[in-house]
């Protein structure tokens, strides 16, 4: 069985070296490795052309930076066709020796399902995935009930689940959580409790990065997008759930300054869920 894993990079020359080796390290050895570098501006592309050798390390160069979706879109676009299964492993990372094996073994014994999660721990062995979904296939109520205690997951789908339209909204920059709830409310998902991946945080990391008007931006645009395209049935499963989305885009809001459009969702979290902390706070940042 294939498996192609999708590596999106951006300026990642010190550390690419340490995800590909990962990868030629694997005890399953049937895969394709595509490097998606979106325009990076250091020698990650001399450290990548030091592998292309191996014809199973493919490297392609975008001519302009457009965020981690659109390369993640176009490495869903390149994946060979015989490959049965993807999966995605950040530049800064670096999957477990029995990772893809791992995988496959879960996924064999789940035939019915397309979409599965495989745990991850950072540099220091700290669980980052929350154990308590652990070995649980898992429905769009669920998913949604725990959208913000999931924690971090290795996502792995089969070649259906691609080949059926599953793509990265490429309009907003990171926010794959947004793919991932589009994608809850159509399949089934697997929470394996297998342990395929090493998150290393850096000071550069996107989880790190502190908060820039970019930053606010984006959230702004992710949240609003969540609220507009999933609010109806976000609700109907959880209105504390859909309370806190619109009380954290409310904050984003009045960071930004628009003090209306703070307001306006702060009072629609109100209406769904008023004893709550988070009311209290962003209406003392309007002042």
């Amino acid at each position: 069985m294939k498996i192609s894993i999708i590596t999106p990079t951006y300026n990642r020359g010190d550390l690419i070296e340490r995800a590909i080796q990962s990868i030629l390290n694997q005890s399953h050895q049937n895969f394709e490795m595509l490097i998606i570098d979106d325009a990076s501006a250091d020698n990650t592309k001399m450290i990548v052309q030091k592998y292309t050798h191996d014809s199973r390390i493919k490297y392609h160069q975008c001519i302009e930076n457009k965020g981690v979706s659109v390369a993640r879109n176009m490495g869903l676009s390149q994946i060979a066709s015989d490959s049965d299964l993807i999966t995605f492993l950040d530049s800064d990372d670096e999957f477990m020796p029995t990772a893809l094996a791992d995988m496959i073994s879960i996924m064999d014994e789940h035939a019915e399902i397309s979409c599965f999660r495989f745990r991850v721990v950072d540099s220091s062995g700290k669980e980052a995935s929350n154990p308590m979904h652990n070995n649980k296939v898992v429905d769009f109520d669920y998913f949604i009930k725990n959208l913000f205690n999931i924690g971090e997951w290795v996502c792995t789908y089969r070649r259906q689940i691609i080949e059926n339209g599953f793509r990265y909204n490429e309009n907003i920059r990171a926010f794959e959580v947004i793919a991932y709830i589009g994608l809850a409310k159509k399949e089934k998902q697997f929470f394996s409790d297998s342990i395929v991946r090493t998150y290393h945080i850096g000071h550069d990391s996107i989880s790190n990065e502190k908060m820039s008007l970019t930053k606010i931006e984006n959230s702004i645009q992710g949240y609003k997008f969540i609220v507009d395209e999933y609010g109806d049935d976000i609700f109907r499963v959880s209105k504390n759930i859909m309370a806190r989305i619109e009380y954290i885009l409310s904050y984003f809001y009045i960071l930004k300054g628009q003090k209306k459009l703070g307001w306006y969702y702060n009072f629609r979290g109100f209406r769904k869920k008023p004893f709550d902390l988070r009311f209290v706070r962003n209406l003392l940042k309007t002042f």
